[in-house]
């Protein structure tokens, strides 16, 4: 007679724990204390608008210097093509929080155990953000006698919700955000073209932020560097090692997918 023995569970087992989704009650405790952050800094919209001012101009003189007009020709050709650049505010405004929040959840639903470090991440961006625009820079938009068309404004109004800063071009968060969209989406995709989609996003992300003249060239350059920096700090970035399983390539690593680090 063979004895078949009983599945222990790998809780009882003496392995490692399972994973298990955060709270949601945390999860909005943590964003709500982000847009009281951002509420504060743009209490002090008034005393920084000189300052940020002046850094605005002092970006435009170097890229004059340097023969840089990159802001001044895409917002002058965008302005000419009056559904192009509606269709830009629209991207503009509403885009880049749609994506970051499509793939927060789609992490906290299917990759519970990459959640955390990818939510870390998304959060390093707005605490470096905050830390950063005590140094205000105004947009080329709000640069009196510049020659640039707000297209944003001229759809949506001026914004006033607590997470608008209007004096926080440097570094652009947009692109932060749209970096973490693409290193971290691209661990939940397996196909090759979706994740080149997802890197196409931050670059399309890059033309409309400058084209609608809320973020300068080296806004976007930083904001980059940021997203990449978040999601490195944090173990975000996944690390792409293509292994073979019985002759097969294995998928890329999720990170903090107790599943991938196990494959041999």
């Amino acid at each position: 007679m063979t004895v078949v023995p009983r599945a222990v569970p790998l809780a009882e087992s003496g392995g490692p724990p399972a994973r298990v989704r955060p709270r949601l009650v945390g999860e909005f405790a943590v964003l709500a204390m982000l847009l009281v952050g951002y509420d504060w800094v743009r209490r002090f919209a008034s005393v920084r608008e000189a300052v940020a001012l002046a850094h605005g101009r002092a970006i435009l003189h170097a890229e004059a210097g340097l023969h840089v007009q990159v802001e001044r020709i895409s917002n002058d050709w965008l302005t000419g093509h009056h559904d192009l650049a509606d269709l830009a505010a629209g991207y503009y405004q509403f885009i880049h929080l749609t994506a970051a929040l499509s793939v927060l959840a789609a992490l906290y639903i299917w990759r519970p155990a990459a959640y955390p470090r990818a939510r870390n991440a998304l959060v390093l961006t707005n605490v470096v953000g905050l830390i950063v625009y005590a140094l205000p820079t105004a947009p080329p938009r709000l640069l009196p006698h510049a020659g640039f068309f707000d297209s944003v404004t001229a759809v949506f109004g001026t914004p006033n919700a607590p997470s608008a800063d209007q004096y926080g071009a440097l570094p652009s968060l947009h692109l932060a955000w749209a970096t973490w969209v693409a290193v971290v989406g691209a661990a939940l995709v397996s196909r090759r073209a979706l994740r080149w989609l997802l890197w196409l996003y931050p670059v399309m992300t890059g033309c409309v932020v400058v084209a609608t003249a809320n973020h300068y060239v080296v806004d976007v350059f930083t904001g980059v560097a940021l997203g990449l920096a978040a999601t490195w700090v944090t173990g975000a970035l996944p690390v792409w090692r293509h292994r073979r399983t019985s002759g097969q390539a294995a998928g890329p690593a999720v990170p903090g997918d107790d599943r991938a680090s196990t494959r041999t």
